[in-house]
């Protein structure tokens, strides 16, 4: 197995794992509040229109869905970040494996199940697959994906 360096300044291991599992915390926390506060106001101004007599019940119902599938899409981005801070032994290095072209294989520990399951919206999309063998998750990543 391969290992990148993360710490690059001679500090622990587990010090710079516990900083980068803060620092993915703080994002999903604060994207989490601002998607939680698009959808809360996307569904007032969907019953407002509806008491008004307007017929914006199409674009609504689309934008609804749309950002609850934004909501999936960052929750999978979290779980991607957290499945690369699972991965960082206690020497505060990366291990790894690279498979074949577009293939890496991540040691996640206990929470290879849990982190390969929440990675299932980018799956659905086709940016990734994935699958779990153990502890190990192997990401593959499409040659051609459509932007």
């Amino acid at each position: 197995m391969r290992t990148l360096a993360t710490d690059g300044s001679g500090s622990d291991g587990a010090d710079w794992k516990r900083t980068l599992e803060e620092a993915a915390g703080a994002a999903g926390h604060e994207a989490r509040n601002a998607l939680n506060g698009l959808m809360v106001n996307l569904e007032v101004v969907r019953a407002m229109a509806q008491r008004a007599g307007y017929d914006a019940e199409p674009f609504m119902g689309q934008a609804v869905a749309q950002s609850e599938d934004s909501g999936r899409l960052t929750e999978a981005a979290i779980a991607l970040l957290n499945l690369v801070i699972a991965a960082v032994g206690p020497d505060g290095r990366l291990a790894f494996q690279r498979g074949e072209a577009g293939q890496i294989r991540l040691d996640a520990g206990p929470e290879a199940e849990r982190l390969s399951a929440a990675l299932q919206p980018l799956v659905d999309r086709g940016a990734m697959a994935v699958e779990r063998y153990g502890s190990t998750v192997i990401l593959r990543i499409p040659e051609e994906r459509h932007e």
